[in-house]
């Protein structure tokens, strides 16, 4: 290719260089015919003063620390009330407990604590600590008097703390909830032993279940409906079924008659043990007293039978509940209609196969996959 234009090659030339070497245009002169630029207006009387630089206005001073924090609290609304308290507590709570409970222990005198934030303390040192958490904020705010009639803890605080140790489950939090309430005048009622009944069952512990009873009974406290069914149900299902048995006639003789709960833990305990024919004559002692059985009792009598071998009874049962339009839960189906295959009788399995889908006991996969499984085995039995 050619060269370039002379003029081409300068632009180039000052293209490459750096920008601030570019030298900038001037501004044109001022005309002389052009009026100069109007001034400020000044007094002459003053003479003309630079600008002070000592120190700032107070209000523009650069924020301190101090400052910093005061502005970093001035979101916080003091605390005056026991409405404001409460609301402080509660803010604070569900992100540290601990500053909740100094914001208790810290409280001007002037302001009481209002028994909804003692129990909403006391319910979440409970669930997240331990009773013996509890139990050193009581003691901080409200020392066990010698007299605990005279003390001064709030019973709704008391009986809250007492719920949520109960919903815990944990059978050793529960008793160390009992000389707690006793420090402070506040007598454990049937709801709480039955809590403790339950936690002992979910860990398997009958003795431990009639511990309670003879302790609930020596602190006077009456037992009701739920503590004897609580009993029928951990007794037969540890195996204990005589014994189970004893208290149908000392609950009726407190007033407490037996209910379709009370009946079918027992008869469930019955077919566990291998009594599924005694679990029969139990229905029809239910039905005699005026009893209605519900599905769990017949899904249990089902299952029952069909464990112990008496499929005969239990297709007496399952057409009880077909008549009745009940239900059918999976583990019952699910040993039902492997025992009819077992047996040979491959049609009433898939009778009891529809009928479930009719009725939406259980889901079709849940039912189609048992029913499977079932045919499998015969045919493996029969190659």
């Amino acid at each position: 290719m050619g060269k370039l234009p002379h003029a081409n090659a300068m632009r180039a030339a000052a293209a490459k260089l750096p920008v601030a070497l570019v030298p900038k245009p001037k501004p044109h002169a001022a005309s002389p015919s052009a009026p100069p630029p109007a001034r400020r207006g000044t007094n002459p009387a003053k003479p003309h003063r630079k600008p002070h630089r000592g120190p700032k206005a107070p209000g523009a001073i650069a924020p301190t620390a101090t400052n910093a924090a005061q502005g970093e609290g001035e979101g916080r609304k003091p605390i005056k009330t026991p409405a404001d308290l409460a609301a402080a507590i509660r803010a604070a709570a569900d992100a540290d407990i601990d500053a909740a409970v100094s914001l208790a222990l810290e409280a001007p005198p002037a302001v009481p604590l209002p028994t909804y934030s003692l129990a909403l303390l006391l319910r979440r040192l409970a669930a997240r600590r331990s009773v013996g958490a509890a139990r050193d904020l009581l003691s901080k705010l409200h020392p066990a008097p010698p007299d605990p009639a005279s003390s001064t803890a709030p019973r709704g605080a008391l009986l809250a703390l007492a719920d949520a140790v109960c919903r815990r489950g944990d059978p050793r939090e529960i008793s160390r909830l009992l000389p707690v309430l006793a420090d402070h005048g506040v007598r454990a009622d049937a709801h709480v032993y039955n809590a403790l009944m339950k936690a002992h069952v979910a860990a398997s512990d009958p003795a431990g279940i009639l511990a309670v009873l003879r302790r609930m009974e020596g602190d006077g406290v009456q037992p009701d409906l739920v503590t004897y069914n609580t009993l029928v149900y951990a007794l037969a299902r540890a195996g204990m079924v005589a014994k189970a048995r004893t208290f149908l006639e000392t609950m009726a003789a407190q007033g407490y008659f037996p209910d379709v709960i009370t009946y079918t833990s027992l008869m469930n305990g019955m077919c566990v043990q291998g009594d599924a024919l005694g679990a029969l004559k139990l229905l029809e002692e239910m039905e005699a007293k005026g009893c209605e059985p519900n599905e769990r009792t017949y899904n249990t009598l089902l299952m029952g039978l069909c464990k112990n071998k008496k499929l005969d009874k239990a297709v007496e049962v399952y057409k009880s509940m077909v008549a009745a339009g009940m239900k059918m839960e999976a583990p019952a189906y699910a040993t039902f209609v492997r025992a009819l295959c077992r047996s040979g009788s491959v049609a009433d399995a898939y009778e009891v196969f529809d009928y479930a889908i009719e009725t939406k006991s259980i889901t079709e996969v849940t039912a189609y996959t048992e029913l499977e499984n079932s045919l499998k085995w015969l045919r493996k039995m029969k190659s």
